[in-house]
């Protein structure tokens, strides 16, 4: 891949964030877990894979009912002269619920960043391991 090819990853990731962002978001499917995002103001924090399969919409998540892993793509913007960061992490739940909604929380410290999974009153019932980043 050479240099050229490789700029056009970050813009089209760009071009996906802003067309998902540009449609209304879908109603629950109450058949479904719906899995929602929250990110922190530093960063943008999009789905990427259900159980290994690409999503066409990176705002959220809907799943069957049962255990599913949830993977997630965290582009964060650089300091001074340090550029932007690609990261990605999954997070494995066991029981998701027909109807139920859930979060993905994204939290940092310093440049240690995790996802937490809440229940829709607030609590927590999983969490990533650590991210792994690269330079975007």
């Amino acid at each position: 891949m050479n240099a050229k090819s490789l700029l056009l990853v970050p813009l089209l990731g760009l071009v996906a964030v802003l067309s998902g962002c540009a449609g209304p978001m879908p109603k629950a499917d109450p058949s479904e877990a719906w899995i929602g995002l929250q990110e922190e103001p530093s960063g943008v924090l999009m789905a990427e894979d259900l159980d290994g399969k690409r999503l066409n919409d990176g705002r959220y998540f809907d799943a069957k009912p049962g255990a599913h892993t949830l993977d997630v793509e965290l582009i964060v913007a650089g300091n001074g002269d340090d550029g932007q960061m690609n990261c990605g992490a999954g997070i494995r739940f066991h029981q998701f619920k027909a109807g139920e909604h859930y979060k993905l929380v994204e939290s940092s410290l310093g440049e240690e960043y995790r996802v937490k999974l809440e229940d829709s009153s607030g609590h927590q019932i999983g969490q990533s391991k650590d991210f792994t980043c690269m330079p975007g």
